[in-house]
């Protein structure tokens, strides 16, 4: 399928009024502060993620919903909303989602972001089966732009995948879900040293973490770095961001994840086994990757 023929998504309703009119005989009206809430988008770490519109607005946005009783007795869990919002509120770049506010009610804690219409990366590429050279490579400008405005601001997104990466309705990148991202000190470089030390124990156990150093181990296997495999250590929080554009890079040439076909772990559930491959493992390409 030529890139260009893609569907493109439903048009919006002209009016909000519309939109109500049209959906009314399926849902009632929900709301969340001034927002009407449409269908759900997805599920969040704590939480789902709507459609909606504000009062008197057609404008669409994603509204991350998180139940307070959800955090309840986890200490860790509202500091990691807390940043992740602090860290959108800093950012301003074209494909990097937008955070619009953040609402706050007696039952439930949301972050209202744009919406992007053309929906996840990971479908457009299942949908042509793989991209073309032209496509992939604008797509993938478009990535490593917003993830080096990222690093250039001190931070690091530490979660970036295919499905972390969604489309506006002109099939722009919109770098999304920031709950595992943290900060650093762009202007503390690491000496080699530092660089050679990382994956001591006792150097982490005594504390040292300068410029981009981090220890707690995440995002999703099949994009991790082989720092995150081989070591419980320390990594470069930048050099974890770049090797999961890569694999992203591939992903979109080839039409699947170059780490993917262990057959000793067809469904990629063994962690440890999926480590080991994609330690070991010489990266091939399919013949029609030029």
């Amino acid at each position: 399928m030529n890139l260009n023929d893609a569907a493109e998504p439903a048009p919006v309703p002209r009016s909000r009024q519309e939109h109500l009119k049209h959906s009314s005989s399926h849902r009632k009206e929900v709301k969340f502060g001034d927002y009407i809430l449409g269908q759900t988008i997805g599920e969040g770490e704590f939480g789902k993620v709507k459609m909606g519109w504000k009062k008197d607005s057609t404008v669409q946005v994603a509204i991350k919903l998180i139940r307070k009783e959800s955090l309840a007795g986890n200490t860790t869990r509202l500091p990691k909303i807390y940043r992740e919002i602090s860290i959108l509120r800093e950012l301003q770049h074209p494909n990097i989602v937008r955070l619009h506010e953040f609402v706050e009610t007696e039952r439930h804690m949301g972050i209202i972001l744009e919406y992007a219409s053309g929906g996840e990366l990971f479908d457009y590429i299942l949908n042509h089966r793989y991209l073309k050279d032209p496509a992939a490579r604008r797509l993938f400008a478009q990535l490593v732009s917003g993830v080096g405005y990222l690093h250039k601001k001190g931070i690091v997104h530490r979660d970036l995948k295919l499905e972390n990466l969604l489309l506006d309705r002109n099939k722009h990148i919109i770098i999304t879900d920031f709950g595992f991202a943290n900060t650093f000190d762009p202007e503390d470089e690491l000496g080699e040293d530092t660089e050679n030390r990382i994956a001591d124990k006792d150097f982490v156990k005594r504390g040292h973490r300068r410029g981009d150093l981090m220890q707690t181990s995440c995002g999703s296997p099949c994009y991790a770095a082989p720092e995150l495999v081989v070591s419980d250590g320390l990594y470069t929080g930048r050099k974890v961001d770049v090797w999961s554009c890569g694999v992203i890079l591939y992903a979109m040439l080839a039409g699947y994840l170059p780490f993917d076909d262990d057959p000793a772990n067809p469904e990629g559930d063994n962690i440890n086994l999926l480590y080991k491959y994609i330690v070991s493992t010489p990266l091939t390409f399919p013949e029609y990757v030029t």
